[in-house]
């Protein structure tokens, strides 16, 4: 959902800057008389350049913005919490009892934490035979 809305916004930008560009080059060719293609190709030439380095530029940088936002998010959550979502983070899916062995706490503490995480709607746990299944959102 999140890449549609860039999607959308960046087709709105794009559109936004050929009419812009469109516009220009009618006033231009209406006040000199005449049409000058060489000048067209390097306007639109040198606009694609540029909104195409632009999103490889915020390419780039969106591991890095989502590490920040993640770190964040992070800080909101108690010590033991951010055991296990790192933990989470790692593998996506784990099973309980193989948490409670990686985190180093007892079993009811990864069970509250489990349960609180659920009802904040970070995890997703699903039984699995005798142990459950925790799945990252």
């Amino acid at each position: 959902m999140k890449y549609k809305n860039k999607i959308i916004t960046s087709g709105i930008l794009l559109f936004l800057l050929v009419l812009t560009l469109t516009i220009f080059s009618v006033y231009h060719t209406k006040h000199l008389g005449e049409i000058y293609p060489q000048f067209l190709f390097f306007m639109y030439g040198i606009s694609l350049i540029s909104f195409s380095l632009g999103g490889f530029i915020v390419y780039l940088f969106q591991k890095k913005i989502e590490m920040k936002e993640f770190e964040k998010f992070l800080q909101l959550l108690s010590i033991n919490e951010r055991k296990i979502v790192k933990l989470l983070v790692e593998r996506k899916e784990i099973e309980q009892n193989k948490l409670v062995t990686l985190s180093g706490l007892s079993n009811v503490k990864v069970s509250r934490i489990i349960k609180e995480l659920e009802t904040k709607r970070i995890i997703e746990k699903k039984t699995q035979g005798y142990t459950n299944l925790i799945i990252l959102k």
